[in-house]
Protein backbone atom coordinates (compact mmCIF):
# COMPACT_ATOMS: atom_id res chain seq x y z
CA UNK A 1 0.00 0.00 0.00
CA UNK A 2 1.64 3.78 -0.92
CA UNK A 3 1.87 6.23 1.54
CA UNK A 4 -1.03 8.04 0.02
CA UNK A 5 -3.33 5.01 0.24
CA UNK A 6 -2.48 4.37 3.93
CA UNK A 7 -3.10 8.14 5.30
CA UNK A 8 -6.46 8.04 3.05
CA UNK A 9 -7.33 4.60 5.05
CA UNK A 10 -6.32 5.83 7.85
CA UNK A 11 -8.16 9.22 7.80
CA UNK A 12 -11.29 6.99 6.68
CA UNK A 13 -11.07 4.85 9.65
CA UNK A 14 -10.03 7.73 12.19
CA UNK A 15 -13.63 9.57 11.16
CA UNK A 16 -15.35 6.27 11.16
CA UNK A 17 -14.16 6.10 14.59
CA UNK A 18 -15.32 9.36 15.51
CA UNK A 19 -18.66 9.04 14.07
CA UNK A 20 -18.98 5.69 15.70
CA UNK A 21 -18.13 7.34 18.90
CA UNK A 22 -20.04 10.44 18.53
CA UNK A 23 -23.13 8.65 17.48
CA UNK A 24 -23.06 5.84 20.90
CA UNK A 25 -21.93 8.79 23.46
CA UNK A 26 -25.09 11.34 22.18
CA UNK A 27 -27.28 8.20 22.20
CA UNK A 28 -26.24 6.95 25.39
CA UNK A 29 -25.97 10.52 26.61
CA UNK A 30 -24.20 10.23 30.18
CA UNK A 31 -25.20 13.58 31.30
CA UNK A 32 -28.88 13.44 29.78
CA UNK A 33 -27.92 16.64 27.98
CA UNK A 34 -29.35 15.90 24.83
CA UNK A 35 -32.80 14.33 26.34
CA UNK A 36 -34.36 12.97 29.20
CA UNK A 37 -32.97 9.62 30.57
CA UNK A 38 -35.23 6.53 28.94
CA UNK A 39 -32.42 4.19 28.49
CA UNK A 40 -31.62 3.23 31.87
CA UNK A 41 -32.74 4.36 35.14
CA UNK A 42 -30.56 7.90 35.71
CA UNK A 43 -28.17 8.39 38.73
CA UNK A 44 -27.07 12.08 39.32
CA UNK A 45 -23.59 11.27 39.84
CA UNK A 46 -21.88 14.14 38.10
CA UNK A 47 -20.46 17.77 39.74
CA UNK A 48 -22.97 20.34 39.97
CA UNK A 49 -21.60 22.74 36.95
CA UNK A 50 -21.83 19.70 34.61
CA UNK A 51 -24.99 17.91 35.32
CA UNK A 52 -27.08 21.41 35.08
CA UNK A 53 -27.27 21.62 31.71
CA UNK A 54 -29.08 18.57 31.13
CA UNK A 55 -31.45 19.14 33.94
CA UNK A 56 -32.13 22.71 32.82
CA UNK A 57 -33.38 21.24 29.51
CA UNK A 58 -35.07 18.55 30.72
CA UNK A 59 -36.69 19.59 34.03
CA UNK A 60 -40.35 21.06 33.76
CA UNK A 61 -40.31 24.51 35.24
CA UNK A 62 -41.33 28.17 35.05
CA UNK A 63 -39.57 29.05 37.72
CA UNK A 64 -35.83 28.93 37.78
CA UNK A 65 -33.55 29.71 41.02
CA UNK A 66 -30.10 30.48 40.51
CA UNK A 67 -28.09 31.61 42.86
CA UNK A 68 -24.80 30.18 45.31
CA UNK A 69 -24.69 27.50 47.93
CA UNK A 70 -26.76 29.78 49.70
CA UNK A 71 -29.83 28.78 46.85
CA UNK A 72 -28.84 25.36 47.24
CA UNK A 73 -31.30 24.02 49.71
CA UNK A 74 -34.19 25.30 47.96
CA UNK A 75 -36.59 22.32 48.02
CA UNK A 76 -38.63 22.42 44.26
CA UNK A 77 -41.66 21.05 46.16
CA UNK A 78 -41.75 23.60 49.21
CA UNK A 79 -41.43 26.48 46.73
CA UNK A 80 -44.25 25.06 44.53
CA UNK A 81 -46.68 25.05 47.12
CA UNK A 82 -46.08 28.47 48.62
CA UNK A 83 -45.86 30.19 45.26
CA UNK A 84 -47.98 28.14 43.36
CA UNK A 85 -45.38 27.42 40.66
CA UNK A 86 -43.07 24.48 39.22
CA UNK A 87 -39.62 25.63 40.02
CA UNK A 88 -36.57 24.28 39.06
CA UNK A 89 -33.13 24.76 41.26
CA UNK A 90 -30.69 25.67 38.96
CA UNK A 91 -28.08 27.06 41.69
CA UNK A 92 -24.13 26.39 41.74
CA UNK A 93 -22.21 26.31 44.75
CA UNK A 94 -19.40 29.53 44.84
CA UNK A 95 -21.33 30.68 41.40
CA UNK A 96 -20.07 33.76 39.87
CA UNK A 97 -22.25 36.21 38.28
CA UNK A 98 -21.22 35.10 34.63
CA UNK A 99 -21.84 31.35 35.71
CA UNK A 100 -25.41 32.42 37.39
CA UNK A 101 -26.50 34.79 34.26
CA UNK A 102 -25.45 31.59 31.39
CA UNK A 103 -28.16 29.24 33.69
CA UNK A 104 -30.34 31.60 33.61
CA UNK A 105 -29.44 32.17 29.47
CA UNK A 106 -29.81 28.36 28.74
CA UNK A 107 -32.83 28.07 30.62
CA UNK A 108 -34.77 30.71 28.47
CA UNK A 109 -33.63 28.96 25.34
CA UNK A 110 -35.41 25.92 26.98
CA UNK A 111 -37.90 27.92 28.59
CA UNK A 112 -38.71 31.09 26.85
CA UNK A 113 -41.84 32.02 29.15
CA UNK A 114 -40.10 31.63 31.81
CA UNK A 115 -42.36 32.97 34.59
CA UNK A 116 -39.82 34.04 37.55
CA UNK A 117 -36.43 34.10 38.20
CA UNK A 118 -35.05 34.12 41.73
CA UNK A 119 -31.95 35.38 41.92
CA UNK A 120 -29.68 35.27 44.77
CA UNK A 121 -27.13 38.80 44.52
CA UNK A 122 -23.49 37.80 46.89
CA UNK A 123 -21.00 40.13 46.85
CA UNK A 124 -18.29 37.12 46.08
CA UNK A 125 -20.02 36.62 42.94
CA UNK A 126 -20.16 39.76 41.57
CA UNK A 127 -15.90 40.34 42.66
CA UNK A 128 -14.16 39.66 39.56
CA UNK A 129 -14.24 40.56 35.68
CA UNK A 130 -17.94 40.20 34.60
CA UNK A 131 -16.42 36.56 32.46
CA UNK A 132 -15.15 35.17 35.59
CA UNK A 133 -16.29 31.79 35.97
CA UNK A 134 -14.71 28.88 38.00
CA UNK A 135 -11.96 27.17 37.61
CA UNK A 136 -10.21 23.46 38.64
CA UNK A 137 -11.07 21.50 40.23
CA UNK A 138 -14.38 22.51 39.91
CA UNK A 139 -14.51 24.39 36.24
CA UNK A 140 -17.15 25.39 34.38
CA UNK A 141 -17.52 23.85 31.09
CA UNK A 142 -19.28 26.76 29.46
CA UNK A 143 -19.52 24.73 26.20
CA UNK A 144 -22.25 23.25 28.09
CA UNK A 145 -24.16 26.15 28.57
CA UNK A 146 -23.56 28.78 25.52
CA UNK A 147 -25.53 28.42 21.95
CA UNK A 148 -23.08 26.83 19.91
CA UNK A 149 -23.98 23.90 18.63
CA UNK A 150 -20.35 22.82 17.58
CA UNK A 151 -18.80 23.07 21.16
CA UNK A 152 -21.38 19.90 21.98
CA UNK A 153 -18.52 18.01 20.43
CA UNK A 154 -16.66 18.17 23.49
CA UNK A 155 -19.01 16.68 25.42
CA UNK A 156 -19.47 13.51 23.48
CA UNK A 157 -16.03 13.19 23.31
CA UNK A 158 -15.32 13.78 27.03
CA UNK A 159 -13.20 11.25 29.18
CA UNK A 160 -15.67 12.57 32.39
CA UNK A 161 -18.75 11.92 29.95
CA UNK A 162 -17.56 8.07 29.79
CA UNK A 163 -16.43 8.23 33.47
CA UNK A 164 -19.93 8.80 34.46
CA UNK A 165 -21.61 6.62 32.17
CA UNK A 166 -19.80 3.51 33.63
CA UNK A 167 -20.30 5.00 37.14
CA UNK A 168 -24.20 5.11 36.66
CA UNK A 169 -24.14 1.88 34.57
CA UNK A 170 -22.29 0.48 37.67
CA UNK A 171 -24.87 1.78 40.14
CA UNK A 172 -27.99 0.31 38.47
CA UNK A 173 -25.83 -3.29 38.53
CA UNK A 174 -25.14 -3.13 42.13
CA UNK A 175 -28.86 -1.57 43.13
CA UNK A 176 -27.43 1.24 44.38
CA UNK A 177 -29.67 3.80 45.22
CA UNK A 178 -28.45 6.79 45.70
CA UNK A 179 -28.61 10.38 44.15
CA UNK A 180 -31.74 9.83 42.24
CA UNK A 181 -33.94 12.07 42.87
CA UNK A 182 -33.17 15.32 41.34
CA UNK A 183 -34.86 17.78 43.99
CA UNK A 184 -32.23 15.89 46.83
CA UNK A 185 -29.42 16.59 44.64
CA UNK A 186 -26.29 18.90 45.60
CA UNK A 187 -28.23 19.94 49.45
CA UNK A 188 -26.03 20.12 52.23
CA UNK A 189 -25.77 21.08 56.14
CA UNK A 190 -27.62 17.64 57.30
CA UNK A 191 -24.83 16.98 59.43
CA UNK A 192 -23.26 19.79 59.92
CA UNK A 193 -21.46 21.08 63.10
CA UNK A 194 -23.65 23.30 65.73
CA UNK A 195 -22.64 26.76 66.01
CA UNK A 196 -22.20 28.09 69.27
CA UNK A 197 -21.65 31.43 70.97
CA UNK A 198 -18.15 30.26 71.91
CA UNK A 199 -17.01 29.15 68.36
CA UNK A 200 -18.22 32.96 67.12
CA UNK A 201 -16.17 34.90 69.33
CA UNK A 202 -12.96 32.87 69.09
CA UNK A 203 -13.86 33.31 64.96
CA UNK A 204 -14.03 37.07 65.60
CA UNK A 205 -11.01 37.37 67.47
CA UNK A 206 -8.98 35.40 65.18
CA UNK A 207 -9.70 38.13 62.41
CA UNK A 208 -6.48 39.70 60.45
CA UNK A 209 -6.54 42.92 59.54
CA UNK A 210 -6.14 43.95 55.71
CA UNK A 211 -4.23 47.04 55.27
CA UNK A 212 -6.22 47.81 51.82
CA UNK A 213 -9.32 46.64 50.43
CA UNK A 214 -8.75 44.49 46.93
CA UNK A 215 -9.40 45.78 44.08
CA UNK A 216 -12.15 43.85 43.09
CA UNK A 217 -14.43 44.39 46.48
CA UNK A 218 -14.69 47.71 45.16
CA UNK A 219 -18.52 48.74 44.31
CA UNK A 220 -17.30 50.15 41.12
CA UNK A 221 -16.36 46.62 40.01
CA UNK A 222 -18.61 44.62 41.35
CA UNK A 223 -21.33 46.56 39.58
CA UNK A 224 -19.60 46.39 36.34
CA UNK A 225 -19.83 42.55 36.50
CA UNK A 226 -24.50 43.68 37.69
CA UNK A 227 -24.30 45.29 34.51
CA UNK A 228 -22.92 42.62 32.14
CA UNK A 229 -24.41 39.55 33.73
CA UNK A 230 -28.10 40.64 35.04
CA UNK A 231 -29.34 43.89 33.07
CA UNK A 232 -29.31 42.47 29.62
CA UNK A 233 -31.49 39.37 30.63
CA UNK A 234 -33.66 41.61 32.75
CA UNK A 235 -34.38 43.78 29.62
CA UNK A 236 -34.50 40.89 27.41
CA UNK A 237 -37.36 39.09 29.01
CA UNK A 238 -39.70 41.92 30.26
CA UNK A 239 -42.43 39.50 30.57
CA UNK A 240 -40.57 37.67 33.11
CA UNK A 241 -40.51 38.11 36.86
CA UNK A 242 -36.97 38.50 38.14
CA UNK A 243 -36.76 38.71 42.07
CA UNK A 244 -33.44 39.35 43.44
CA UNK A 245 -32.51 38.59 47.12
CA UNK A 246 -29.61 39.04 49.38
CA UNK A 247 -29.20 36.25 51.54
CA UNK A 248 -29.41 36.31 55.51
CA UNK A 249 -25.79 35.34 56.04
CA UNK A 250 -25.15 35.50 59.90
CA UNK A 251 -24.35 38.60 61.62
CA UNK A 252 -21.11 37.95 61.99
CA UNK A 253 -19.70 36.70 58.62
CA UNK A 254 -20.74 40.49 57.70
CA UNK A 255 -18.34 41.94 61.13
CA UNK A 256 -15.70 39.91 60.35
CA UNK A 257 -15.25 41.72 56.91
CA UNK A 258 -15.55 44.77 58.65
CA UNK A 259 -13.23 43.90 61.04
CA UNK A 260 -10.47 43.05 58.31
CA UNK A 261 -11.37 46.33 56.70
CA UNK A 262 -13.89 48.93 57.39
CA UNK A 263 -14.04 49.65 53.40
CA UNK A 264 -15.77 46.55 53.04
CA UNK A 265 -18.83 47.40 54.53
CA UNK A 266 -19.00 51.11 52.65
CA UNK A 267 -18.07 49.35 49.50
CA UNK A 268 -21.00 46.36 49.94
CA UNK A 269 -23.51 49.31 50.80
CA UNK A 270 -22.48 51.41 48.14
CA UNK A 271 -22.77 48.46 45.85
CA UNK A 272 -26.24 47.39 47.35
CA UNK A 273 -27.71 50.97 46.98
CA UNK A 274 -26.28 51.37 43.18
CA UNK A 275 -28.06 48.11 42.09
CA UNK A 276 -31.67 49.04 43.66
CA UNK A 277 -31.55 52.81 41.96
CA UNK A 278 -30.38 50.64 38.86
CA UNK A 279 -33.03 47.79 38.83
CA UNK A 280 -35.74 50.22 40.32
CA UNK A 281 -36.32 51.40 36.78
CA UNK A 282 -37.44 48.01 35.41
CA UNK A 283 -41.12 47.16 35.83
CA UNK A 284 -40.21 43.68 36.23
CA UNK A 285 -37.75 43.65 39.12
CA UNK A 286 -38.34 43.39 42.78
CA UNK A 287 -35.56 43.09 45.34
CA UNK A 288 -35.76 41.67 49.06
CA UNK A 289 -33.23 42.07 51.35
CA UNK A 290 -32.57 39.60 53.89
CA UNK A 291 -29.49 40.69 55.41
CA UNK A 292 -30.47 43.40 58.50
CA UNK A 293 -33.41 40.89 59.58
CA UNK A 294 -32.48 40.65 63.27
CA UNK A 295 -34.45 37.79 64.12
CA UNK A 296 -33.02 35.44 61.66
CA UNK A 297 -29.34 36.91 61.42
CA UNK A 298 -28.43 37.28 65.33
CA UNK A 299 -29.76 33.95 66.00
CA UNK A 300 -27.09 31.29 65.88
CA UNK A 301 -29.44 28.35 66.01
CA UNK A 302 -30.05 29.27 62.26
CA UNK A 303 -26.53 28.34 61.26
CA UNK A 304 -24.17 25.99 60.61
CA UNK A 305 -20.91 25.84 62.31
CA UNK A 306 -18.79 27.41 59.28
CA UNK A 307 -19.71 30.57 60.04
CA UNK A 308 -21.67 31.27 56.91
CA UNK A 309 -24.18 28.88 55.91
CA UNK A 310 -27.50 28.52 57.30
CA UNK A 311 -29.79 25.21 57.41
CA UNK A 312 -32.08 24.47 54.45
CA UNK A 313 -35.00 25.46 56.98
CA UNK A 314 -34.03 28.93 56.10
CA UNK A 315 -34.40 28.17 52.93
CA UNK A 316 -38.45 27.29 53.34
CA UNK A 317 -38.57 30.70 55.53
CA UNK A 318 -37.18 32.23 52.68
CA UNK A 319 -39.59 30.97 50.29
CA UNK A 320 -42.76 31.73 52.76
CA UNK A 321 -41.11 35.43 52.96
CA UNK A 322 -41.63 35.78 49.37
CA UNK A 323 -44.92 34.42 49.30
CA UNK A 324 -47.00 36.84 52.31
CA UNK A 325 -44.54 39.98 51.96
CA UNK A 326 -44.16 42.26 49.79
CA UNK A 327 -40.54 43.63 47.99
CA UNK A 328 -38.66 46.55 48.87
CA UNK A 329 -41.67 49.09 48.06
CA UNK A 330 -39.23 52.36 47.82
CA UNK A 331 -35.65 54.49 47.97
CA UNK A 332 -36.73 55.48 51.26
CA UNK A 333 -37.52 52.11 52.93
CA UNK A 334 -34.42 50.79 51.38
CA UNK A 335 -32.03 53.73 52.32
CA UNK A 336 -33.17 52.96 56.08
CA UNK A 337 -32.69 49.15 55.96
CA UNK A 338 -29.28 49.89 54.60
CA UNK A 339 -29.19 51.89 57.75
CA UNK A 340 -29.82 49.42 59.96
CA UNK A 341 -27.81 46.98 58.38
CA UNK A 342 -24.71 49.43 58.97
CA UNK A 343 -25.71 50.35 62.38
CA UNK A 344 -26.15 46.35 63.05
CA UNK A 345 -22.71 45.78 62.09
CA UNK A 346 -20.48 48.59 63.13
CA UNK A 347 -22.11 48.01 66.74
CA UNK A 348 -22.29 44.32 67.29
CA UNK A 349 -21.13 42.36 70.42
CA UNK A 350 -21.50 38.94 70.32
CA UNK A 351 -23.63 38.99 73.71
CA UNK A 352 -26.60 39.88 71.26
CA UNK A 353 -26.46 37.00 69.71
CA UNK A 354 -29.05 34.54 70.99
CA UNK A 355 -30.18 30.45 70.35
CA UNK A 356 -34.33 30.41 69.67
CA UNK A 357 -35.11 27.34 67.78
CA UNK A 358 -38.69 28.87 66.77
CA UNK A 359 -37.91 29.31 62.98
CA UNK A 360 -36.14 25.75 62.97
CA UNK A 361 -39.43 24.51 64.30
CA UNK A 362 -41.83 26.16 62.00
CA UNK A 363 -39.97 25.23 59.07
CA UNK A 364 -37.76 22.25 59.54
CA UNK A 365 -37.38 19.95 56.36
CA UNK A 366 -38.06 15.98 57.06
CA UNK A 367 -35.13 14.45 55.07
Amino acid sequence: MSYKKFLTAAGIMSAALIGIVSIVMYYIDPLFYFRKPDLYRPQYLAAERYQMPGLLKNQDYDTLFTATSMGRNFRESFANEKLGTKSFNGSLPASTAKEQSMVAEAAFRDKPNLKRVIWELNYYSFAGDPDWVAGPPSDFPTYMYDKSKINDLRYLFSSYSVEILYKNLMANKEGNEQRREVETLYKFGQVAPVESIEHVDAFLKGVQPMDELPSYERASVQMESFKENVIPLVKAHPNTKFTFFYAPYPIYNHVSFYKKNKEYLTERLKFKKEVFDLMHKYPNVELYDFQDMHDITFNIDNYQGDTVHYYNFINNWIIDYLATHKPVQSEKEYVAKLQNFEHQITNFDVLQLKKVSSIKQQYAIEN
